[in-house]
């Protein structure tokens, strides 16, 4: 008797776990499938984090409670999301030692010097390390002159007996 008691007691237990691991009260998951669908939608039109439609989707991650187990997962797209959409500033026209359009002449012979310094330093045989040194002196020879005559504006140098006026 002790033991069909057992049985039965094991066999209530069980059907009470397998109900309650079947019956969740957390709606968050689903809210976030909801919402990673509508995002993925989005994503998919190649629409700008700044278009009106993803107010929908930022509303739909801010739904899923605070306390459930997806919480996480929405607060990252969140993230993403607030990222995505805040104002870049504007890329400036030019910046102090960059190469490129923009750059000046002592910059741009500057970047093309170390070029041939890594197409050296990567040369196989004698005679293509031989052209790319002598390329590579011409090269810095050059910068050398550039440099000698390259004035930021407003020092500009004037030959002996002109002042600046």
């Amino acid at each position: 008797m002790r033991i069909a008691h057992l049985r039965h007691s094991a066999a209530l237990l069980l059907a009470g776990l397998l109900a309650l691991s079947g019956c969740s009260t957390d709606p968050g998951p689903e809210q976030l499938r909801k919402a990673e669908g509508r995002y993925q939608e989005l994503i998919n039109q190649n629409l700008p984090a700044q278009d009106p439609a993803w107010a929908e989707v930022v509303a739909q991650f801010e739904a899923v409670p605070k306390d459930s187990k997806a919480r996480p997962e929405a607060e990252k797209r969140l993230a993403a999301l607030k990222a995505a959409r805040e104002k870049v500033p504007p890329r400036p026209l030019a910046r102090p030692g960059a190469t490129g359009q923009g750059a000046s002449d002592v910059e741009a012979k500057r970047a093309a010097c170390e070029a041939l310094a890594k197409k050296l330093g990567e040369a196989n045989t004698d005679a293509t390390r031989d052209v790319l040194r002598k390329v590579l002196e011409t090269c810095q020879a050059e910068l050398v002159r550039l440099e000698a005559n390259d004035h930021p504006p407003g020092e500009e140098v004037h030959p002996p007996g002109e002042g600046a006026h």
